[in-house]
């Protein structure tokens, strides 16, 4: 119940470390579902008793959506209905490429699944290792490599919900051939993105596939300061169908935190020998390494599609005065993602705590917004009178034609602070 009522943000854990989850309202019970017929027999008894069903998936929320109201505000009994009994791959076209997978299967199930058949969803979340599909659909997810794949709902073709009149779905079922584009009024899939299960329960959904890509390669460059780092990444934008599949621009903070952790060779060896090595030559030439910045780089796809996009890579990095640092170092700030998670809890049984937060901001705010949120943090941290120096860096993680979504990560010394999570 306790972890059917919390998510995956910095408060949740705080709550879960400190024993004050007890001042939390939790799940009433938590059900298990094993198909469709016992969701829809969970709902109608729900709509006859009163009950309120939270759709449960990987439980990676971080925006409370897995938390409960108080009994003030919402008495009824709270069930939480974990989906991740209903993760099975249904039925995969090869020919018309799409595959119908219940929506409890887990990003990292779901990619293992495929990858054996040899085809490939291509979103790769930061949370794919126990996210699941319904969660990704439900929250309008985005994933690492959209510049190649999309977003969601760009692989989202049919799905099938439950709800309190029956199951819902829109062509051939909900589970037989997809439509590339329907012009036949409101689109189910389009209402069923973002809903946060508002609207029933998501069962399953029809995806679009691609063959595993042939190449895979890594490549990272190194940039005077974050300005130039950004002017490089909006060139990278304008490439089109050209982009890598995924490109990551970390500020001076974020690359030099690197180095400063005493990580595992098998995990971030690479990373760190190769960023000692690049410093070693960043000390003797133009770049300074407390301004420094790193864009790291995944390419996928044909061996010619790949080594065409890597020659507009180097051009793009030297006009921008950039150089490239190699494979290991883009490789090992791509895998990174999914530790962030994991060193953020492992930094709080030292006394630290650490939040990530994240926006879409227009090409023509992006170095206005970065400034003005970093000075707004070290501020509030001044004005509490908080012990040490804040950590604040953030990463420009996605590129779009509008813009970038920018990731910020705060970190914070809470010795002797009361009520540090609230803080």
């Amino acid at each position: 119940r306790a972890r059917h009522g919390t998510g995956h943000s910095q408060e949740d854990m705080y709550a879960i470390r400190s024993h004050s989850i007890s001042h939390m309202r939790l799940p009433d019970a938590v059900v298990f579902p094993n198909s469709e017929e016992e969701v829809q027999s969970l709902i109608s008894l729900a709509a006859r008793k009163g009950w309120c069903l939270i759709p449960f998936g990987g439980g990676t929320n971080v925006s409370h959506a897995t938390w409960c109201p108080s009994k003030d505000i919402d008495p009824r009994p709270m069930i939480s209905v974990d989906m991740r009994l209903m993760n099975k791959v249904l039925k995969i076209n090869e020919e018309d490429r799409t595959v119908h997978v219940q929506a409890g299967i887990t990003g990292g199930q779901l990619v293992r699944e495929m990858n054996s058949l040899g085809f490939t969803i291509g979103h790769e979340p930061d949370s794919i290792e126990f996210s699941t599909l319904g969660g990704w659909i439900a929250t309008s997810s985005s994933g690492m490599k959209q510049n190649k794949y999309g977003n969601i709902e760009d692989i989202v073709k049919e799905v099938r919900v439950a709800n309190s009149q029956g199951m819902l779905w829109q062509h051939s079922n909900g589970d037989g051939a997809s439509f590339a584009r329907v012009s036949t009024g409101t689109s189910l899939t389009s209402l069923l993105l973002g809903s946060e299960g508002s609207l029933g329960i998501i069962t399953s959904a029809v995806l679009k596939i691609w063959s595993l890509p042939t190449v895979k390669e890594y490549q990272s460059v190194i940039l005077h300061n974050f300005d130039d780092g950004t002017r490089f990444v909006k060139d990278v934008a304008k490439l089109g169908s050209m982009k890598p599949a995924s490109i990551r621009l970390l500020d001076n903070t974020q690359f030099r935190l690197g180095q400063a952790m005493k990580w595992d060779r098998s995990f971030f060896g690479a990373m760190k020998s190769s960023l000692m090595k690049t410093y070693a030559n960043l000390k003797v030439g133009e770049f300074t390494p407390h301004d420094t910045v790193c864009a790291t780089i995944t390419f996928e796809g044909s061996l010619p599609e790949i080594e065409i996009q890597q020659k507009y890579i180097k051009t793009l990095a030297l006009k921008h005065g950039g150089i490239c640092a190699g494979s290991e170092v883009g490789r090992a700030g791509y895998d990174m993602t999914y530790a962030i998670a994991y060193i953020r809890d492992f930094a709080m049984t030292y006394g630290f705590l650490a939040e990530s937060f994240e926006t879409f901001v227009p090409w023509s705010k992006v170095a206005t917004m970065i400034v003005a949120t970093k000075n707004r943090l070290r501020k509030e941290h001044s004005d509490r009178a908080l012990p040490g120096r804040p950590i604040v860096t953030c990463r420009i993680t996605q590129l779009y034609d509008e813009g970038v979504c920018v990731y910020f990560y705060f970190c914070m010394n809470f010795k002797n602070v009361r009520n540090p999570s609230e803080v």
